[in-house]
């Protein structure tokens, strides 16, 4: 199917799912997924397969682009602490428990971490969709929570990936070595970029130049990071947090309405269109499954998902106890959360688009041009 066809299905269903969700007031993303799903049921659809590079260079960019760009980084500060452990150590927490039941289940150990990794990140997207009624601090720790987490899993969905294609063993001092450069070099790029794009501003005058550079920006920080072989996404997150700062001071009213009006509707509409792509390409996954029963798939991914759900259910529950226990610092209390109030950060950890594409960009074969086993 040509790509113009796809473009203008995808498009047409976005705005009559949404439309739709809209109207009947339900959620917009389930709706879209199951719009997509029956266009993915069609015979012109069912070979349509979107390449995990396409979504990671296309999609992740702009979007995580505009969703830090729109986070607050004063909050972010604020509840600094809180948002570092949940995008970090609840992340290698969920990869570790998602690999302990893959080994368990018959992977490999680089495998079954490859899965853990995959299922790891809540998805900035997803968690923007279904969070935008909750209190603004909580709005905050999620959105902030995924544009990070999203780092942190790649950045160790790249390590582990590299240790099943080449057949290595995981050590522990290898693996975390190869993950902090991942993740120190994207926050460095992101940075530099950042410095970059500030000064240019400060000489650009045009208002349409100003509004090509900011399509440009995102772009332009996640390729260097992915050539270098560090986070891309980190390095993008690092860039849009630092220009939301910096990039009011240096840009010019006019440009900045004009730049918000053009991210709002194209965010909508990539946000959306993911959405839609991954109903589409829902039937010919399930369908390509052959390595095990499609019972067998159901069960293993009830149990995945089962772990990932109490892992994030016993981290909030159980971590912020233990440092209430070792910081008492008056500050800290007065930023204290309830159980209550803690009960819906527990349960808004979607999984996206994040998820997909890495799980579809897993190698079908070793280095040495073996089926990679455990795969498909």
């Amino acid at each position: 199917m040509r790509g113009l066809e796809v473009t203008v299905v995808v498009l047409a269903a976005v705005l009559a799912m949404t439309w739709l969700a809209r109207r009947l007031r339900w959620n917009e993303p389930v709706l879209l997924v199951a719009g997509g799903c029956l266009i993915g049921l069609t015979p012109e659809f069912r070979a349509l397969v979107l390449p995990p590079p396409v979504v990671l260079l296309l999609f992740l960019p702009p979007l995580l682009y505009w969703e830090s760009l729109t986070t607050s980084l004063r909050e972010i500060r604020t509840n600094l602490r809180g948002i570092v452990l949940l995008a970090t150590g609840l992340v290698l927490a969920t990869a570790g428990a998602v690999a302990g039941v893959g080994h368990a289940l018959g992977l490999s150990w680089p495998l079954a971490f490859v899965l853990g990794a995959v299922v790891a990140p809540t998805d900035a997207i997803a968690v923007g969709a279904v969070a935008r009624l909750l209190p603004r601090r909580i709005q905050t720790i999620l959105r902030a929570e995924s544009l990070i987490n999203d780092g942190t899993a790649l950045a160790l969905y790249a390590v582990v990936v590299g240790a099943a294609v080449q057949g290595h063993a995981l050590t522990w001092s290898g693996t975390a070595a190869r993950f902090l450069l991942a993740y120190a070099g994207g926050v460095a790029i992101g940075a530099a970029c950042a410095a970059v794009v500030v000064a240019l501003r400060r000489r650009l005058r045009d208002r349409v130049l100003e509004s090509a550079l900011a399509v440009l920006t995102p772009f332009a920080t996640y390729l260097p990071a992915q050539v270098l072989g560090v986070s891309g996404v980190l390095a993008v997150v690092t860039c849009g947090l630092i220009l939301s700062q910096a990039g009011p001071k240096v840009i010019s009213a006019g440009a900045r309405v004009q730049i918000t009006g053009f991210w709002e509707v194209s965010t909508f509409i990539l946000n959306s269109a993911l959405f839609v792509l991954v109903g589409i390409q829902t039937p010919a996954i399930v369908g390509s499954i052959s390595s095990v029963s499609l019972g067998h798939a159901v069960v293993t991914a009830l149990l995945v998902g089962g772990v990932v759900i109490a892992t994030r259910l016993l981290w909030l529950y159980s971590v912020p106890y233990l440092l209430r226990a070792v910081d008492r610092r008056p500050v800290q209390r007065t930023l204290r959360s309830g159980a209550r109030e803690r009960f819906p950060v527990a349960w808004s950890g979607v999984r996206g688009a994040v998820s997909l594409a890495a799980a579809l960009g897993v190698p079908a074969t070793t280095a040495a041009g073996r089926p990679l086993e455990g795969h498909g």
